[in-house]
């Protein structure tokens, strides 16, 4: 006899979503693209990486300039990334 051991995705993807740990890297891995899409095309050329870690994005740029002028913006970035998200994943930026 043949033991039927299907499963809807669907319900496996929900199981794996209510882990609290893997819901917080999700949730990380949206605001990071939606970070850069609030940053802008071009400006995204002048970053050399984008993290986020406890609550804090850390951005490392190549341009002195640009990070003074993104510093001018930190609480812009913040307010629109967590608005969009529906969460406050974002608590802080840190430019590098």
């Amino acid at each position: 006899m043949k033991r039927d051991n299907t499963n809807i995705i669907g319900d496996i993807v929900r199981k794996l979503m209510r882990n609290p740990k893997l819901a917080k890297k999700l949730d990380e891995l949206d605001a990071l693209n939606i970070c850069k899409e609030v940053i802008g095309e071009k400006l995204n050329q002048y970053i050399n990486d984008i993290i986020i870690s406890n609550g804090k994005l850390i951005i490392k740029l190549k341009s002195a300039v640009l990070r003074n002028e993104l510093s001018y913006q930190k609480t812009n970035i913040i307010t629109k990334v967590n608005n969009k998200l529906g969460k406050e994943i974002i608590k802080e930026i840190i430019l590098k």
